[in-house]
């Protein structure tokens, strides 16, 4: 025991808080389309009964998926989810990206546009540390193969490590705005084409960063988006848009 301290004031860490749960819920009932757009949100009270919790927690979540662009609240009227759409502010960016029926097109447009790049930085500043980090985060993959959750969640972790070895604040912040857009499209990319190309691209970029190959990695990232509109989008006519068909591996 240190001399002076109170044990009573230090209270156990919780991995995740109740009104996380309760915000990560809700905002789930709503991106998943249970909680239609421009329908009333039950009362806080009632809310409370549901989740189990305060309405204090309750009203945490709400203040929450109102700053998200989610939710509004109307004086004398209640809670409502709010019809998003692409014009609204920036704010807003994250749950026009998840609502939108071209979702899926959007991100890897996107992932398109920036990764590539970001993965020639990472080959340009890459130290030991931040490789060591990236095998171990590949090393994650390789153990989760068998879950959803759990490979969709280590990709997303590779991809964001990436953008932390490009030490470019612009590109980081990127990827921490639309960090939940790019986990739910990686979980339905994995749900549909399984881990074996996934495994197979990460350990080539790492790989290409390790040998310092700018070109090879850049290329490699490139291919790997290229490869996933091509099956996730057949008929979009990925070449037109700047996706070539890439080889199979």
């Amino acid at each position: 025991m240190i001399p002076g301290m109170n044990p009573v004031t230090i209270k156990p860490i919780q991995r995740v808080s109740v009104s996380e749960q309760v915000f990560e819920q809700m905002k789930r009932l709503i991106l998943e389309g249970e909680w239609e757009p421009d329908a009333r949100l039950p009362s806080e009270s009632d809310l409370a009964t549901l989740f189990g919790v305060s309405r204090i927690t309750v009203r945490q979540g709400i203040h929450r998926l109102t700053a998200l662009g989610l939710a509004e609240t109307r004086p004398g009227e209640g809670t409502f989810i709010r019809s998003l759409s692409p014009g609204q502010s920036i704010v807003n960016l994250v749950p026009t990206a998840y609502l939108s029926e071209d979702n899926m097109q959007s991100v890897l447009e996107f992932r398109k546009a920036i990764e590539g790049y970001t993965a020639e930085l990472a080959v340009r500043k890459a130290d030991e540390a931040d490789i060591a980090r990236l095998e171990v985060i590949y090393a994650e993959m390789q153990q989760t193969k068998g879950s959803v959750e759990g490979f969709s969640d280590a990709d997303y972790r590779f991809h964001y490590e990436l953008a932390v070895i490009s030490r470019n604040p612009l590109i980081l912040e990127s990827y921490k705005l639309i960090g939940d857009v790019f986990r739910s499209a990686m979980k339905s990319i994995i749900e549909k084409r399984g881990h074996t190309q996934g495994l197979y691209y990460h350990r080539a970029i790492l790989d290409a960063i390790r040998t310092r190959d700018i070109e090879g990695c850049r290329a490699l990232m490139t291919e790997h988006i290229d490869s996933t509109y091509a099956e996730m989008l057949p008929g979009q006519n990925g070449e037109q848009a700047g996706f070539p068909s890439a080889p199979d591996r």
